[in-house]
């Protein structure tokens, strides 16, 4: 197990290496120019000339970036000369709030997509199935923002039964629930699909194994076999679990601005309208180690379950 540790803890470090380069080249092509935002229009060239040394822009892109990395790597992502606040204050109140809601959508939509799901592979070709199949489809069709909107006005909106956007999550257990369910299930709708999908597949497949057949010889029941079948099924839906993970923590932009939640997502939008380039990059970078650490503890997991990775690896 030392071993697999520390073979996918080696192979995270130059992926994150490269994509900080990938960040950091994304944000110098971006059309525009950075200075104007801080310029009026009878702004002279000498005063264009000190934002651009102020804001680094006068050094070569090489220089730059290993200034921002090094500076990355001391805790220091910048100043963000808009908000007048550093960056990684903004992004450390920011991501407390998404993990908040993408944990939660995480834990419900594969939850709820596990459970569906292996009903579905075990009735296999019942009604049942066909059904689960049906609401797979229909999530993965359903645009997240559409059902933000619908979701809002219907039971925000309409019926007032929560809260049309916020988030209140230090006020006692119930006040938060009804600030996060809305967006929990706008946020949680495709991952249960695709979780429901890969884990009937994977069911199904293990159900075909020789191995069922020498259970049911053996005389076990139906719960002890498919307690055997569920642990040699976890594996592929850990992996989708991971990336969808890293998704909603990625993903969210629009449902966080649908209901005004103070996340990542909203932050990256209303940096991205203000040309605020320093956040942006901040949070590019802490969204992608966020799913670099989160895909790295779905592998370890996947090891730790099931000896056929731990062999693969070793």
């Amino acid at each position: 197990m030392l071993s697999v540790i520390l073979r996918r803890t080696a192979l995270a470090v130059p992926t994150l290496f490269g994509v900080s380069i990938v960040v950091f080249l994304l944000m110098q092509v971006l059309p525009g120019d950075p200075v104007a935002s801080f310029m009026t229009e009878d702004s002279t060239d000498a005063e264009r000339q000190a934002m651009r040394a102020e804001l680094g822009l006068d050094r070569s892109l090489p220089v730059r970036y290993l200034d921002w990395l090094t500076s990355a790597f001391q805790g220091d992502l910048g100043y963000s000369l808009q908000r007048r606040r550093e960056v990684l204050d903004l992004l450390t109140q920011a991501i407390g709030n998404t993990l908040v809601l993408a944990l939660a959508s995480a834990v419900f939509g594969i939850v709820a997509g596990v459970a569906i799901g292996f009903v579905a592979g075990v009735r296999r070709g019942s009604v049942v199935d066909r059904v689960v199949s049906v609401i797979s489809l229909s999530g993965l069709s359903i645009p997240s923002f559409f059902l933000a909107i619908v979701l809002l006005a219907v039971f925000s909106g309409g019926l007032k039964w929560f809260p049309s956007g916020g988030a209140v999550l230090d006020e006692g257990i119930g006040t938060a629930l009804r600030h996060l369910t809305l967006p929990v299930l706008a946020g949680s709708l495709v991952t249960m699909a695709i979780t429901a999908r890969v884990t009937r597949a994977s069911v199904v497949d293990v159900y075909s194994s020789d191995f069922i057949e020498t259970l049911r010889a053996k005389g076990l029941s139906s719960t002890q076999i498919n307690r055997h079948v569920m642990r040699n099924a976890i594996s592929p839906v850990l992996t989708t679990s991971g990336v969808q993970i890293g998704a909603l923590l990625g993903g969210s932009v629009l449902v966080e601005t649908i209901f005004r939640w103070p996340g990542m997502g909203m932050l990256v939008f209303n940096a991205i309208s203000s040309r605020d380039l320093l956040v942006v990059q901040g949070a590019t970078l802490v969204i992608a180690l966020c799913f670099v650490l989160i895909n790295l503890a779905v592998d370890l997991a996947q090891a730790a379950i099931d000896p056929r990775v731990r062999a693969g690896v070793a």
